[in-house]
Order: structure tokens, then C-alpha cells, then sequence
């Protein structure tokens, strides 16, 4: 339901005219300053679920990839747990903003416009602790193309943390059809179901590349309306219903 901007396909970013907007938190990414919010819880129960201590202290020592970074909302959030964060986006203008918005906010994060592959290229020796992508998968074109390079860049027992949705009758509904057409809370046409995936479908996906997936809840969206009068999603809960939004997440084991 919630949109990030490595695309890694050949159409037309939609991202470029939007870029300005990412920091406006009643403006088209209100969503997804929204979810941020139990993106972060869900990260923080994760680590702790494999690293088995404290997670504030744990992200202090974490490199962490965010992977389709767009305007750093998630980045931020974690660089300011204590984390060493590189973000990385296709869209060069949502780069900028980033960089400009974390600089001005007192933060260090190194932001890099490029996609996985080239990111690889140039960075032949980096191994990261924590490798995010989220609300990525639905745009990839091959994702086993992308489970191949994510391997490559995480360290041995590192985490591999994922949030996408769904390919259900009910998330044509409600994150396609509802969601783009009637509520307004995403673009028109941002979202191809054709794309959308099954956790077991990612499951098996990955385990080619030694990345075990095993960690899976939902998101639930809790709906309001705004001051004016229009359909806002107020918050997010966990739920283990997951025929919609939901996170997966698991480790690599050599």
C-alpha cells in the first residue's frame, strides 16, 4: 500500500514529480510517515528477536542499507537510534532531498543515488549488519536478481527485513483499487498487483541465496478523518492478519 522509490524497472519514475513532497506530513506521503512509526517498531522487535539484547544499544553498533530510501524518512528514524545508515534510491531528486533535509537536521548518513547492482559495483567490500527494503519489493521486476544481491551485501547472520504486500483478492481491493481510486491515499497506477507477493512465495525465493525468511506479521491500518473531511489513515497496529500490508524478515546463514 505504501510506496518507495527503487523501481528497478524501466517506467517512468513517479517519484521525480513528487520529491519535493516527501517531508510534508499532511501531503501525499502522509501514509507513510504514518506507517514509519510501527516500521520502526517492527524493526527494533526484530533485532531483538536475533541479536537477543537490547535494542537501542544493538543499533549503536548496526551498518545498516536502506534500500529505496526516498526522502530518508525511514533512514532518519534509524540513524537516530544510534545506527551507521547508507540509503540508497534510483530517484536522484529524492536523493537530494534527503541529503539536504538530514544535513539540515544534524545527521550523518550517507546517501547514494543508485541502484542495488551499481551500488555493488562500487562498493565491492561493503557487508552490512541490517539491510532494509521497504515497501520495494512490489516494484521489482526480478526479485531473484534482488535476493541474489542483497546476499551479497549482507554479513553472515545479518538481517534482512522486508515490508510489501500481499497478492490476495483482498489486496487488489484495498491496496489497489480503494486505496488509489476512492480513498486518494496513493497516486493512481503506483501499484502493478501483478507485483504484489505471497510470504511463501519470498520464503522460497530466497532461500537459493542463503537468506532464511521466518518472521512475518501484519500491518493494519486504522482509518480516520481528517480536519477536512477527508480519509486519513490515523494509525498502524500489528495484526496476523496478512492478506494485505505485511513485514518478513529473517537472516542470511552461510
Amino acid at each position: 500500500m505504501f510506496m518507495n522509490t527503487s523501481t528497478f524497472n524501466n517506467k517512468k519514475d513517479p517519484f521525480t514529480e513528487l520529491s519535493r513532497d516527501w517531508w510534508d506530513k499532511n501531503g501525499k506521503f502522509q501514509s507513510l510517515h504514518t506507517f514509519t512509526d510501527i516500521r520502526i517498531q517492527y524493526i527494533k522487535r526484530v533485532i531483538s528477536r536475533y541479536k537477543d539484547c537490547n535494542t537501542e544499544y544493538t543499533l549503536k553498533k548496526f551498518k545498516c542499507l536502506d534500500i529505496g530510501c526516498g526522502g530518508g524518512l525511514l533512514s532518519e528514524r534509524i540513524a537516530r537510534l544510534g545506527a551507521s545508515v547508507t540509503g540508497i534510491d534510483i530517484t536522484k531528486s529524492s536523493i537530494e532531498v534527503a541529503k539536504n533535509h538530514a544535513l539540515n537536521s544534524g545527521l550523518s548518513i550517507n546517501y547514494v543515488n543508485s541502484n542495488v547492482s551499481s551500488f555493488i559495483k562500487n562498493n565491492t567490500s561493503s557487508k552490512f549488519d541490517l539491510v532494509i527494503a521497504s515497501e520495494v519489493i512490489e516494484h521489482i521486476d526480478n526479485r531473484s536478481i534482488f535476493f541474489k544481491e542483497v546476499s551479497h551485501l549482507l554479513k553472515n547472520k545479518g538481517i534482512l527485513i522486508l515490508t510489501t504486500i500481499n497478492k490476495t483478492v483482498l489486496s487488489l481491493l484495498f491496496a489497489k483499487f480503494m486505496a488509489e481510486n476512492i480513498l486518494k491515499l496513493l497516486p493512481k497506477g503506483i501499484h502493478d498487483f501483478e507485483k504484489f507477493v505471497s510470504p511463501n512465495t519470498l520464503i522460497n525465493e530466497a532461500k537459493p541465496y542463503k537468506i532464511q525468511l521466518n518472521e512475518i506479521v501484519g500491518f493494519k491500518p486504522i482509518l480516520g478523518i481528517s480536519s477536512d473531511f477527508k480519509p486519513i489513515i490515523k494509525k498502524f497496529k500489528f495484526t496476523n492478519f496478512l492478506n494485505v500490508n505485511y513485514g518478513i524478515s529473517g537472516i542470511k546463514i552461510i
